[in-house]
């Protein structure tokens, strides 16, 4: 019975098996399907070798851009480093000009310092002066000038501690400006035209000297007559009766003549002594007294005269009462301005 068994089955393996029945369209769509697995595999395969071949390019391009950033870098750090070696240079260069500099600052400090204590040692001397003379002769002019040419140094030395000093000395030139005029000058010239004058004046006892007359010859006279008018002439000449309201005039010989107009000379020396003191009272006496003898002993209807003696009126009607200011404020800033020069110059 077993190989009964085995003999079918033997019989049925050799045997053809039947044929199955496999749909169509199965078949189409995994022939599609599979086309189209196909298909989109190429496709994965294509983009990916393009991906590749981008990606190449990408690092090509990006490998030579950083060969050209080295490069640049590589340029630019020399340019940086020859930079830094010119700044390096420039730097001691201006530290050399700044020490150059300060020197030159130094120096030019010490310059100016000592032209300053200069001009300011000249300045103080030119206002003593200007002082002097303002108060003993009121040369109010020649004051003027000065502080002029003192306003014009301080301009050049254009100094700011010089400020106050300059102020004060521009004070006091407009109070100086300010004063009431009085020429001095004119006034001097006229009492030395009167000193000189004075020599050629007549004496009240010239005019009562008069020369006798000249007794004229008549033809239709003897020269007996003749003789007897002349010598009756000559007695009238020798007695002459005439009024004198100041007697006192006719009794001068001629050295007290002399003495007179030395006198008259010697007070209008006075006056213009006192003119320039500015001492009104002591001017104010010698003129008066200057016009007292021209009017007592001299004679006033001669044109000479009357001119000295209307001179001598318009210079008593002068007036000299001017308080002329002192300088002493611009003085005390040019030696506080010196102390403070010579405290920076040690």
């Amino acid at each position: 019975m077993t190989q009964d068994t085995s003999q079918d089955s033997l019989a049925a393996a050799l045997q053809t098996p039947d044929r199955r029945f496999v749909p169509q369209t199965a078949i189409v769509l995994g022939s599609v399907a599979l086309i189209a697995t196909a298909g989109v595999w190429l496709y994965q395969q294509q983009a990916m070798e393009q991906f590749k071949l981008e990606v190449s390019r990408q690092l090509a391009a990006n490998k030579n851009s950083t060969a050209e950033f080295s490069q640049q870098l590589a340029s630019s750090a020399k340019l940086q480093e020859q930079f830094s070696a010119k700044l390096a240079l420039l730097d001691a260069k201006q530290a050399e000009s700044l020490s150059q500099q300060q020197a030159l600052n130094n120096m030019y400090e010490a310059l100016t310092h000592n032209e300053t204590h200069r001009a300011l040692s000249e300045i103080e001397q030119i206002l003593g002066f200007a002082s002097q003379q303002l108060q003993l002769g009121g040369n109010v002019n020649g004051a003027l000038l000065a502080l002029a040419n003192i306003d014009q140094k301080l301009a050049q030395l254009n100094r700011p501690e010089l400020i106050s000093l300059r102020q004060s000395i521009t004070r006091d030139i407009d109070t100086l400006k300010a004063l009431p005029y009085v020429d001095i000058i004119g006034i001097s010239a006229k009492l030395d035209s009167l000193i000189k004058g004075l020599e050629d004046l007549p004496l009240a006892i010239d005019g009562y000297r008069q020369a006798a007359p000249a007794v004229k010859a008549s033809a239709s006279t003897t020269p007996l007559a003749n003789f007897s008018d002349e010598i009756w002439q000559q007695l009238k000449q020798l007695i002459q009766i005439r009024r004198m309201d100041k007697p006192e005039a006719m009794l001068l010989s001629p050295e007290q003549s002399f003495f007179l107009r030395e006198n008259i000379k010697l007070r209008l020396l006075d006056a213009r002594t006192s003119l320039l003191l500015k001492d009104e009272a002591s001017y104010r006496g010698d003129i008066a007294a200057a016009l007292r003898y021209l009017e007592q002993y001299f004679d006033k209807k001669a044109p000479q005269t009357a001119t000295s003696i209307a001179t001598l009126k318009q210079l008593a009607a002068q007036d000299l009462a001017i308080q002329l200011p002192e300088l002493g404020t611009s003085l005390a800033a040019v030696r506080s301005a010196r102390t403070i020069a010579e405290r920076a110059k040690q």
